[in-house]
């Protein structure tokens, strides 16, 4: 059974379309034995000479008239394989999609990391995709996102999706990311600078949030963020309330204009009007963490590799 080497039907191309195994052997970079060598072994494994030889020149069989437009069209797909998996290989090299959410477009340690990469790494692109987390994290499983920075916490079960249209884990990932935490904040009350709340330094006590107003987040955060946070609140007596739009930055919108309590997860600032206590007791945090997606390219790698190293360096040394 014949099963044809790429290497022999190259040579007998360059030699059926230079006319001269001494043209073919130059146009392949070989030496002329070589040649001569790869268009025997060839002629053995199919039985049957291809070509008449003397001193002088090649001169083309009947059998060759048959073989070499098939050989043509196989060494033709083999240069526009290489051609397009070189492309390939050289874009996953220099270019990546990274995640952003439009929400953390100010946030420090994004803007610190990517401007400090792009400084070193000139020659290297990305494309930032700034849609919401939930999808996100959907591309960087299924292996269509490289790399995202993602606003929230890692848990081992995402929550079900729910039916097209509704927003789920929008603060949850699965914890079996590889993940750098770029930094994390502790979550909060926004409270009116009116209230007696406001003021103080230490923690407010739970017993002070009895029969308070609070305005809260919607289950699209995840019910490992969301169910642990209002269980918390019920049992110290306060009065849950989600508004109609219920992220974060939108409830806290909602409580500086009607004058009341709302969660805060510590990453946007208070608005006028508003003061962030910590409450004793409450101790869930949000991290603002790079994730590195199933496929990443080896651009997407680098970014990682490089964020890791920042993220060592910037860490107090332990004695």
């Amino acid at each position: 059974m014949f099963h044809p080497e790429l290497r022999l039907l190259k040579c007998l191309v360059a030699i059926a379309e230079e006319g001269s195994i001494t043209r073919a052997a130059k146009r392949l970079n070989l030496t002329q034995p070589t040649v001569s060598g790869q268009l025997k072994d060839l002629e053995t494994q199919l039985g049957f000479s291809l070509f008449t030889r003397s001193t002088r020149s090649v001169t083309p069989t009947r059998e060759l008239g048959k073989v070499l437009p098939l050989a043509q069209q196989v060494t033709s797909a083999a240069e526009h394989l290489q051609t397009v998996v070189e492309a390939m290989q050289q874009k996953r090299a220099t270019h990546f999609r990274l995640g952003a959410a439009m929400y953390s477009l100010d946030f420090p340690e994004r803007v610190k990391l990517t401007d400090a990469f792009c400084d070193q790494f000139p020659a290297i692109t990305f494309q930032i995709d700034n849609r919401l987390q939930h999808s996100q994290i959907r591309d960087l499983m299924a292996g269509h996102l490289d790399i995202a920075f993602l606003l929230g916490v890692p848990v081992k079960h995402l929550d079900p999706e729910p039916e097209a249209g509704v927003i789920a884990n929008e603060v949850q990932y699965p914890d079996t990311f590889d993940r750098i935490v770029l930094a994390s904040r502790q979550v909060g009350l926004l409270i009116p600078e009116g209230s007696p709340l406001a003021h103080g330094e230490s923690p407010i006590e739970p017993g002070q949030l009895r029969e308070q107003k609070i305005a809260m987040m919607s289950k699209e955060h995840g019910s490992a963020f969301i169910d642990p946070l209002a269980a918390f609140l019920r049992a110290a007596g306060a009065e849950l309330f989600v508004p109609p739009e219920g992220n974060a930055l939108a409830v806290q919108r909602y409580a500086a204009r009607h004058n009341i309590c709302g969660i805060g997860i510590g990453w946007f600032p208070p608005l006028p009007g508003q003061a962030f206590r910590h409450v004793k007791g409450l101790e869930q945090s949000v991290e603002f963490s790079l994730v590195l997606g199933t496929s990443p390219t080896a651009a997407a790698i680098r970014f990682f590799d490089f964020a890791k190293v920042r993220v060592t360096a910037q860490q107090p040394a332990t004695t």
